[in-house]
């Protein structure tokens, strides 16, 4: 028997994951949202994983311009992460003001501050049903110096797990 979508969520929401701002970049056009469904593939040759939504301007953007960012965020980024969720009524492509973003060598968007950055190229991009599993080539990791509680998310609610 095949359980319905609903239950689906319920059993996810408590699959608790660290929160990333992932960015796309198609030449000057910039796309972002929050992802949890990020993490490491290989590392040779260092390669990352992320599974986004097909529906949003973010997945489209990626596919065209083939750079991507993952930024892995902090417990003081909550609001940063509320944003790129789309919790403040923000288009995916209008997210971006009020943070100092740079670029590196794919042209995705990066964040200073962040905990680390990747910077990646697209590998591949496989058909999973309403999402997308990016495979994106590492080309350049920024390590923040000062490393703070990094921000989870779990059941619907924002924290941390500093008993590390």
């Amino acid at each position: 028997m095949a359980i319905s979508a609903e239950e689906f969520k319920q059993g996810m929401r408590r699959l608790g994951g660290a929160v990333n701002i992932i960015t796309a970049a198609d030449g000057d056009v910039w796309a972002g949202l929050t992802a949890t469904a990020v993490t490491s593939l290989s590392a040779e040759p260092p390669r990352i994983l992320a599974c986004i939504n097909r529906q949003g301007q973010t997945f489209d953007t990626l596919s065209r311009g083939r750079a991507m960012g993952v930024n892995v965020l902090g417990v003081d980024h909550k609001d940063l992460a509320m944003r790129f969720a789309g919790m403040a009524g923000e288009a995916e492509t209008d997210r971006f003001t009020g943070e100092d973003w740079f670029t590196d060598i794919s042209g995705a968007p990066l964040l200073p501050f962040a905990h680390v950055s990747f910077d990646c190229t697209v590998e591949s991009i496989l058909d999973a049903g309403s999402h997308g599993i990016v495979i994106g080539n590492i080309e350049a990791v920024h390590v923040a110096d000062n490393i703070k509680d990094p921000l989870f998310y779990l059941d619907g609610n924002w924290g941390t797990i500093s008993s590390l």
